[in-house]
This record gives structure tokens, sequence and C-alpha cells, in this order.
């Protein structure tokens, strides 16, 4: 099976200001992991963002949900093997 590319349309614009002391930081940083500055910049602010949104973990329900959702969490693990290949697995971001 072959790996799926997903190219994103970069349409939008953010525009920083930086101090000099930065700006070196980030271009060594960057050209440390062979990325240009903006590739560099995108994707720590992205994986930085998504690791932020993760761990907060705030789930809502209504109190019958809120019942069945820890009724689910106590009670014994059935499918072992798929909880294994679901630790494994690594997020496609």
């Amino acid at each position: 099976m072959k790996n799926k590319v997903c190219k994103l349309t970069r349409d939008k614009r953010i525009r920083i200001r930086v101090a000099e002391d930065e700006l070196i930081v980030i271009d060594t940083a960057a050209s440390l992991v062979n990325k240009s500055r903006n590739a560099f910049i995108i994707d720590t602010a992205v994986h930085e963002a998504q690791n932020i949104i993760l761990s907060q973990g705030i789930i809502l329900l209504d109190d019958a949900r809120y019942l069945e959702f820890l009724k689910q969490l106590e009670a014994p693990l059935q499918n072992v093997e798929g909880r294994k290949r679901l630790t494994n697995l690594k997020p496609e971001w």
C-alpha cells in the first residue's frame, strides 16, 4: 500500500516580527533539520498547537452519557489486541 501524500494549499499569510537573536536561533534549528525557515516555523507551530489541544482533555457530556462513560472506563478490557494496535498508531499529522 502506498502512503497517501496530502499537499496542503497554503494561501493564508501570517506576518510576524522577530528579534535578530530569535531569527538566528530559528534559522539554525531549521538548517539542522534541513527545512526552510517557513516550513520549520509552520511545522513547529502546528505541532505545538496540536500538543496543546490534545493536552486539554476536556470532555463535555450530559449526566446520562457521563455515567455511561464512567461505566465503560471501569469495565474490564475486552480487546487487548485492539488496544495494543491503537497505542502503536502514529497520528497522521
